[in-house]
């Protein structure tokens, strides 16, 4: 029988993984693209809330309807805005570093989340905390020495750190507090599938803001296919990440969340054909296998 922490652990690795392909893709589209963080966020989520009502639809004819108490409606309200704001983040980073610098940003918030966890949830794995802090030191130390000789932009990464570590300490502290209370996994989807409207509202309030300086969206098939498979992805991404941050126990779910960078080099290889060396595959294996030692 699969435990609880196991099913954390499985839900947190397939939000990881899906996440590791959208930002190869986000990459792609605004680094390779670079097309604008608003407008490719606003398509991304118009493109979620067409595949995510398909899904409503089917979520409503087999399952009943949770009920929907104020409280529980600005819960969603602002978890959507926390995610969305992420997600802007997220755009952020990528379009200022590359993919290898990306998962230093993003590893030195392994630092703070299981104590900004404690704090709201009182709950504090040591030996996940330590993990965090060992796999922390490694990326950072291994992607210095590898950038070591390349130019870097140390004010785009100082940016990058002060924009994303916040919000996502932020973030995964609060995670818990909003989806408390909240009955069970189908109230969880029902959950996760308000929060993807609410951001769409949110991208578009943003898109209609800034659509006077926004001169052309670049729209192709190709690039259509692009944010249909993204959305894809992003259902997936965000169903399993709300499933796996929902616990007082989501600080071991973390771990496996911030590998997302990590699988990130793996795609980007693969998909932009930006070269790893065998070191980068090892070094993922590593922090793979150090997450593993809480359990």
């Amino acid at each position: 029988m699969i435990t609880s922490v196991a099913l954390l652990i499985i839900f947190a690795s397939i939000s990881a993984i899906s996440r590791g392909i959208i930002s190869v893709i986000d990459r792609y589209q605004m680094g390779y693209r670079k097309q604008g963080v608003i407008e490719v966020n606003f398509i991304n989520n118009l493109f979620s809330i067409i595949l995510v009502t398909v899904f409503f639809i089917f979520m409503v004819k087999k399952y009943n309807f949770p009920f929907f108490s104020d409280i529980y409606v600005i819960k969603i309200i602002i978890y959507a805005l926390v995610v969305q704001m992420v997600a802007y983040g997220y755009s952020y980073v990528y379009k200022k570093v590359n993919i290898m610098q990306s998962v230093v940003v993003n590893k030195l918030s392994d630092l703070f989340i299981p104590l900004a966890l404690f704090l709201t949830t009182g709950y504090l794995n040591f030996k996940s905390y330590l993990v965090s802090i060992s796999t922390t030191i490694i990326v950072a130390i291994y992607i210095y020495y590898k950038e070591k000789k390349a130019e870097l932009d140390k004010k785009a990464i100082l940016k990058s750190v002060l924009v994303i570590v916040p919000l996502l300490v932020f973030q995964s502290a609060i995670s818990p507090v909003l989806t408390h209370g909240v009955g069970n996994i189908y109230d969880l989807i029902f959950f996760t599938i308000f929060t993807i409207y609410i951001r769409g509202i949110i991208a578009l309030i943003a898109f209609i803001a800034k659509m006077k300086h926004i001169q052309n969206l670049g729209l192709s098939k190709g690039i259509l296919l692009i944010y249909a498979c993204r959305a894809v992805l992003t259902l997936l991404a965000q169903i399993t990440y709300t499933l796996s941050t929902s616990s007082p126990q989501s600080s071991i779910s973390w771990v496996f969340l911030n590998i997302t960078p990590l699988y990130s080099v793996l795609f980007g290889n693969m998909i932009l054909h930006e070269k790893i060396k065998w070191a980068d595959g090892v070094v993922i294996l590593l922090i793979f296998v150090l997450a593993l030692i809480p359990k």
